[in-house]
């Protein structure tokens, strides 16, 4: 029975000494990978033997696995009282190089246990296969944690006396390359070796007075006469203390223990059983201070104890005048007689003025502080007390401009700051031209789903390409309603000119055998997507119904999918305004699957087939034919040609349908007898045919 109960005796003894070894720190060096370490300390009472049952390890769990990655065996003896450094051993000879010293054990494994990033879980496990300490939170990536050491390092608290296999980061400093919330004492400062570094030593084992203090403090400002500055934090603790832990702001510089007050030139601190646990301080830049930048040292000491310093620094800036702009209003664009433009915006805001904000339009453009109404050459901001507080100023072009190009800079003022302006760009376009065409809609098989894009065509001799651009729209999420998402360069085409735009050109060019025109995203369309053109601010044709998605459940408009597939306008059909299903023919949906080239596909993209009888610099110029007004309110329509020739006008519904038929007489076109909303007017003179989109109200 003795022998029995000294046996167990010994195991409860053993036991609890396993429990006495403990990780005190990891390393992951800023300015060397190679330079990582993990430390264990044994708290004692006796030596452990780390071969000792199923033998000691460390298993590391990389990012957020629930699982171990990766384990490292750990051999020889831990001293009471003793370290047990594991250095990482990637580039031989790196661990001594660094540090002066041998490791008692080296990991060579290229990212194993020793080699984590400071994102890494890590747990220490006995000779009984017992997890007796653990850092990190489990199957959790601990980037932007409390246990993220990443290009720095975490060292155990002096207080810590033995493993705790649930990870409490109270326990924990810990240096780091990136900021976290919410922490007992989690700081975003990199740590370089050595200076930062010193394996085989922690502050738990000091038995003189230990002082520690964090972080350096940086940017303490305020506006001359508008002191103190904001508050920031640091953390101040000690152990073995004999008198209290005193910690010194400099000149210009104030701290307390109370956010927002108690404020002054130092903090006393008084130590339970010799310790000051982990204190959280405020510091400040005093009030009262000229325009300067300020830069000192901030000091916490305490009897027989090193004194320990950190850097501080701050500015107080000149109370000037001054303001800033931001905003930067896009084109503002409408269709000549339509006018103004729909409105920007740009945002003012001032301090230590003495005198209002002016904000000042270029000539063409006019500015308001009220969305809708009040527009004119300038407006003022006032300013109470020296401040203007952020303030939208809208911005349009003006209305009852000639058709053309208007730009100019906006400029805001508030003597004697200095002048700050923003550019304005605009446009007045004339009536459209129709001399552009969308002819076609492909899907693409490649990787990708390329190529994907549109063929146009032009009927006419067009002097400016960037009149015209492309809006896509997805799923049948309605009209662009005006928002161009992709203008063509300002390069000329002739009659008969072809354009494809692609979203890339190297799928295009595998599977055509060609460059396109021109690329961009906006064309990244899939089988159940609308296509507008735009001529100015008016759209001249669409392919695909805009409100509503053929691939939809209970979809209305199924006909015109061309999901891995393609879509063809009809010869001498077009531009049509809205969506004519009559004037397009379908591939079908999935018949390029599988396919690697165009000209091998069972039922190949017809392109570069689209025909037109007539094609001419005139024929279809704004000079030739115009619709006014638009949008109509009084029921008739004013269409006007320079020939005398009579003009047959077809008027069709967005759906396609034929509503009106008439041969004008007196160049007017009644429309009373149409609900109000978006139609197509087809009109014929001399063989030449062309068509216009108006809305009527």
């Amino acid at each position: 029975m003795k022998k029995i109960y000294f046996l167990l005796l010994t195991v409860l003894m053993t036991a609890t000494s396993f429990g006495q070894v403990f990780i005190t720190e990891i390393a992951d060096p800023n300015n060397n990978s190679n330079a990582r370490f993990i430390e264990l300390y044994n708290a004692g009472p006796t030596d452990v033997d780390f071969t000792e049952g199923n033998g000691w390890q460390i298993d590391k769990y990389t990012n957020d696995s629930a699982s171990v990655s990766t384990t490292l065996d750990l051999t020889g003896t831990i001293p009471a009282g003793g370290f047990y450094v594991i250095g990482y051993d990637n580039s031989p000879g790196t661990f001594n190089t660094v540090y002066g010293f041998a490791a008692d054990q080296l990991d060579a494994v290229n990212n194993g246990v020793v080699g984590s990033n400071g994102d890494d879980d890590l747990a220490l496990v006995d000779g009984t296969d017992t997890v007796i300490d653990f850092f990190g939170v489990p199957a959790t990536d601990n980037s932007g944690t409390c246990a993220e050491y990443e290009d720095g390092r975490a060292e155990r608290s002096p207080a810590v006396t033995m493993g705790n296999a649930t990870f409490d980061e109270s326990e924990w400093n810990v240096w780091a390359d990136s900021a976290v919330s919410g922490c007992t004492n989690h700081t975003l400062q990199t740590q370089d070796a050595p200076a930062s570094f010193d394996p085989g030593s922690w502050i738990g084992t000091a038995t003189g007075p230990v002082v520690t203090i964090d972080s350096d403090i940086t940017g303490l400002d305020y506006f001359e006469g508008n002191g103190p500055s904001a508050e920031q934090t640091f953390s101040v603790s000690g152990i073995n203390l004999t008198g209290n832990l005193s910690v010194t702001a400099p000149t210009n510089f104030e701290i307390s223990s109370t956010s927002g007050s108690g404020f002054g030139s130092s903090v006393s601190l008084t130590p339970s059983t010799g310790s000051v646990a982990s204190t959280t301080l405020y510091v400040r830049l005093a009030s009262g201070l000229s325009a300067n930048t300020y830069t000192d040292v901030l000091t916490a000491s305490s009897t027989g104890a090193t004194s320990q310093t950190i850097n501080i620094s701050g500015e107080v800036t000149p109370s000037t005048p001054q303001f800033n702009v931001y905003g930067t209003p896009e084109g503002m664009n409408y269709g000549v007689g339509n006018g103004p433009s729909d409105e920007e915006s740009i945002f003012v805001e001032g301090l230590f003025l003495t005198n209002d904000i002016t904000v000042t339009a270029p000539t063409n453009f006019e500015v308001s502080l009220t969305s809708g109404s009040g527009f004119g050459a300038s407006v003022t901001v006032m300013q109470s007390g020296g401040t203007v507080t952020n303030t939208e100023v809208f911005v349009r072009l003006a209305a009852g401009l000639p058709e053309g190009s208007y730009s100019g800079n906006i400029t805001v003022s508030s003597s004697p700051a200095s002048n700050e302006t923003v550019a304005l760009t605009g446009n007045v376009f004339g009536a459209a031209t129709n001399a552009l065409v969308l002819v076609g809609v492909y899907d693409g098989p490649l990787t990708g789903g390329t190529p994907k894009g549109i063929e146009l065509m032009a009927l006419a001799d067009i002097p400016d390409l960037s009149v015209f651009g492309i809006s896509s729209i997805t799923n049948g999420a309605g009209s662009s309603a005006g928002t161009v998402e992709y203008n063509f360069p300002a390069d000329a085409l002739s009659a008969g000119d072809r354009i494809f735009l692609s979203t890339e050109s190297t799928g295009f060019n595998d599977f055509f055998g060609m460059m396109p025109t021109y690329t961009d995203n906006v064309v990244g369309i899939n089988g159940d997507d609308a296509i507008e053109l735009y001529e100015g601010t008016t759209i001249i044709d669409t392919f695909g119904t805009v409100d509503c998605d053929p691939n939809a459940s209970g979809t209305t408009c199924p006909e015109w999918e061309y999901l891995d597939g393609w879509a063809y306008r009809v010869n001498n059909t077009g531009p049509d305004g809205g969506f004519v299903l009559a004037n397009w023919t379908f591939s079908g949906a999935n018949v390029f699957d599988g396919e690697t080239s165009n000209s091998t596909a069972p039922i190949p993209y017809p392109i570069a087939t689209y025909t037109v009888d007539v094609l001419s610099s005139s024929t279809f110029t704004k000079a030739n034919i115009s619709v006014y007004p638009n949008p109509v309110t009084s029921g008739i329509v004013n269409i006007k040609s320079n020939s005398n020739e009579a003009i047959k006008v077809a008027v069709y519904d967005i759906l396609g349908k034929q509503v009106l038929n008439n041969t004008l007489t007196n160049n007017t076109l009644n429309v009373s007898s149409l609900n109000s909303g978006v139609y197509i007017l087809r009109l014929s003179q001399n063989n030449n045919t062309v068509s216009k989109k108006v809305i009527i109200k």
